[in-house]
C-alpha cells in the first residue's frame, strides 16, 4: 500500500471511529437553519432578485417597446407603435404590461435556484402583483402620467405575463430539455 492510500485509510478509519459521537447542538441548529433558508427562500429575498433582474431588463425593453411614452434611449420606432395601430391602445397596454414583467421573469428563472423558483411559484401572484405596483410606481417618479385604467390593464397584463413566465421557467427548469 502506497503512501497515499495508507493515509486516507488512517483518515477514513479516523471518520468511522466518531461515527457515533454526538454533533453539538449549536453546530446542528446552524446546519438546519441554513438549509432551510437555501430550501425555503423568503419573499424578500427573491422580490429583491427579480426587481433586480426586471430593473436591467425593462430599461432595455423600454428601447423597442416605449410603454406610457418613456424612450430613455430616444429611438425611433417602437412596438408599442404596431401594437396601437394592430390592436388599439387597451391591448397595447396589457401586452406591453405583460412583456415588461413576463420576460425578465423569464430571464431571472435561469439565474434562480430550483427551490427560488418553486417558492416565487408557491406566491406568484402576490410576487407579481408587488413587482408591478412598484414599476408603476417608478414609472410615476419619472414624471410619467397615466390614467388609472390604462395602469390597471398594465398591471392586469403585468399579472398574466409573469405568472405564465413564471409556469413556463418552471417546467423548463423541472423538466429539462435532455439532448
Amino acid at each position: 500500500m502506497n503512501k497515499k492510500n495508507e493515509k486516507w485509510l488512517n483518515e477514513y478509519q479516523a471518520f468511522l471511529a466518531f461515527e457515533n459521537s454526538e454533533v453539538p447542538k449549536e453546530i446542528s441548529e446552524k446546519i438546519y437553519s441554513h438549509m432551510n433558508k437555501l430550501l425555503n427562500p423568503s419573499f424578500s429575498t427573491i422580490f429583491v432578485k427579480l426587481f433586480f433582474i426586471n430593473l436591467v431588463a425593462g430599461f432595455f425593453s423600454l428601447s423597442v417597446c416605449h410603454q406610457f411614452g418613456m424612450n430613455p434611449f430616444g429611438t425611433e420606432s417602437s412596438l408599442d407603435a404596431w401594437f396601437m395601430q394592430m390592436w388599439g391602445h387597451h391591448i397595447c397596454m396589457f401586452v406591453c404590461g405583460s412583456l415588461f414583467i413576463g420576460l425578465p421573469i423569464l430571464v431571472s428563472g435561469f439565474l434562480m435556484t430550483i427551490e427560488e423558483i418553486k417558492s416565487l411559484r408557491s406566491r406568484e401572484f402576490v410576487q407579481i402583483f408587488s413587482l408591478g405596483v412598484c414599476f408603476l410606481i417608478l414609472f410615476s417618479l419619472f414624471g410619467v402620467e397615466f390614467a388609472a385604467a390604462i395602469a390597471g390593464l398594465w398591471l392586469l397584463g403585468a399579472l398574466v405575463g409573469g405568472c405564465l413566465a413564471t409556469e413556463i421557467i418552471w417546467l423548463l427548469r423541472k423538466y429539462p430539455i435532455k439532448s
